[in-house]
């Protein structure tokens, strides 16, 4: 009876299962330059829905994961967990800012967007975001569901700004906002080695963009 409950064990579906889909991160509490420590904000709950569509703008999905603090307020997010309901959730490109396209077109990607609410409620109580805690960079991580291409350029605060995100397979990568000589570029970056969820409070804008 145990070998014929393992032979339809091995001929049913199998869950795929991407070790470096397993976040392991620190919630920290920072003021708005993202360097300065500040005091924790009080009682809250972290959520992390999805931006579909979009780099940019509210949640298109509900939240699939919900990791428990330590004491030491770390946190593991497995998100092999949450990728059946993030495929269902994915939507065509439209994005917020007029200067960006994705190609192919048919490409479906979303990032992954953490949110700091109340504890009891529904209110943000800050800006929550990835930071790369060797070099204390902002990251975004977006997900892709084939290989693709976020591209646009624009100019902002006087200074050129280009988008020229490249995922070579499907799957999550990290970008950053790299400065260079000429202008700043959104490109695709390594895994952290140590990774920090940024908490700010109160009310921030998008400093992505």
């Amino acid at each position: 009876m145990a070998a014929l409950l393992l032979a339809l064990a091995a001929c049913g579906p199998r869950m795929e299962s991407h070790p470096d889909w397993v976040l392991h991160a620190q919630v920290v509490y920072l003021a708005a330059d993202l360097r300065t420590p500040v005091a924790a904000p009080g009682a809250l709950r972290l959520q992390f829905p999805y931006i579909s569509g979009d780099l940019y703008g509210a949640p298109t999905t509900g939240d699939f994961l919900q990791p428990a603090l330590d004491a030491g307020r770390r946190f593991t997010l497995d998100l092999n967990i949450s990728h059946a309901a993030l495929l269902k959730s994915l939507e065509p490109a439209e994005f917020s800012l007029p200067y960006l396209q994705v190609r192919p077109a048919e490409a479906r990607f979303a990032r992954l967007a953490p949110l700091a609410v109340q504890a009891d409620g529904i209110e943000q109580v800050g800006r929550a975001e990835w930071l790369d805690a060797a070099t204390g960079q902002p990251l975004l991580l977006l997900f892709f569901d084939r290989p693709a291409r976020i591209s646009g350029a624009t100019v902002a605060s006087g200074r050129p700004l280009r988008y020229d995100i490249r995922a070579g397979e499907p799957g999550y990568v990290w970008v950053a906002r790299e400065k260079r000589a000429d202008e700043d570029v959104f490109v695709v970056v390594g895994r952290p080695t140590r990774l920090l969820l940024a908490i700010t409070p109160g009310p921030q804008p998008d400093t992505h963009k």
